[in-house]
């Protein structure tokens, strides 16, 4: 399974480990280690890391997660930057042990903060590089799921740095929360309009996928073969389309649903709406389906352009979208 890498508060990612940058005595640190701590409960995790005593560098020890939505706490400790790579070999043994430790604890899914950059000031570039270099090695050999939880602008400035402005202000908007207020106390005031599409009003629930695509095609005088590519089936086999007519149950695959959202120029609550007749949608936590959201709410519903942004911002093509 492919590492997954996210904007949010690790706090409220629910992994069956949660892994702490700890400091290496049995106290209360600042940054992810204070919020861990006031998330699982100050007195029993305390006094549960008490028991454990000093953890050396790059070591990792478990300890419950208490009131987490999780089985394990994994602490970990890596040592202050420093110029030259002991620092970086120190924060790659915290990954690695942290994995091979929850790989011996069962753990189907562990999600890490991106060690090592707050307090220890590891430069985040470089921490980023070290996190991606280790569990992507660890997962060749492993289905575990992995999520690297990153919670400031700059870590997620870090993760883009190929992004073009405009897709990375908008990643910005959509993936979290606006700002800290405090330490991990987190406001939320960004348009609901944009984050959340639970509240949508699905037209015509009873509906199939395929009933609805042809409803949209019809009110808006879109031919089949405008949906497919025309004669030289550029976006996905003709076929494929009579299959989607005939078979209300029959489900393509997510790329060719996104192609003929974008044919038929729906908006997002449009978009989102025919996809998850389908099965899918385009989550906020993958940086492609991201991009495609940018490109339908700017209205560039031209599929090559669509391709093209992708492409350019380090993403697979459309035909890769899952």
């Amino acid at each position: 399974m492919p590492l997954q890498i996210i904007r949010n508060d690790i706090i409220k990612v629910k992994a069956d480990a949660i892994v702490n940058t700890a400091n290496p005595d049995p106290v209360i640190g600042a940054g992810t280690d204070s919020a861990i701590y006031k998330a699982a409960g100050k007195q029993k995790l305390l006094a549960a890391r008490k028991l454990i005593g000093q953890i050396a560098p790059g070591q990792a020890i478990e300890t419950a997660a208490y009131n987490l939505d999780a089985k394990f706490i994994i602490h970990t400790v890596c040592i202050p930057w420093t110029e030259g790579t002991e620092a970086l070999d120190i924060l790659a043994d915290c990954y690695l042990n942290s994995l091979k430790l929850a790989k011996e604890l069962n753990c189907r899914s562990v999600a890490f903060p991106l060690i090592g950059t707050g307090a220890y000031k590891i430069p985040r570039c470089d921490a980023l590089g070290v996190a991606t270099d280790v569990i992507r090695g660890f997962l060749k050999n492993s289905s575990m799921k992995v999520t690297l939880v990153l919670f400031d602008k700059e870590s997620v400035d870090a993760a883009s740095e190929n992004t073009s402005k405009k897709i990375r202000s908008y990643i910005d908007e959509v993936y979290v929360e606006d700002a800290v207020a405090g330490e991990y106390e987190i406001r939320r005031d960004m348009s609901t309009s944009r984050l959340h599409w639970s509240g949508l009003n699905l037209r015509g629930s009873d509906k199939s996928f395929s009933e609805m695509v042809f409803e949209y095609a019809d009110k808006r005088g879109i031919k089949d073969s405008e949906l497919y590519g025309g004669k030289h089936e550029l976006y996905f086999p003709r076929q494929t389309l009579s299959m989607i007519r005939t078979d209300k149950e029959y489900h393509p695959k997510k790329y060719i649903c996104v192609i003929i959202c974008l044919v038929l120029k729906l908006d997002l609550n449009e978009t989102q709406d025919l996809l998850m007749r389908a099965g899918y949608s385009l989550s906020i936590s993958r940086k492609a389906d991201v991009a495609v959201r940018y490109c339908i709410e700017n209205r560039i519903f031209d599929v090559y352009k669509v391709d093209s942004i992708l492409l350019e911002n380090g993403c697979d093509g459309i035909k890769k979208l899952k």
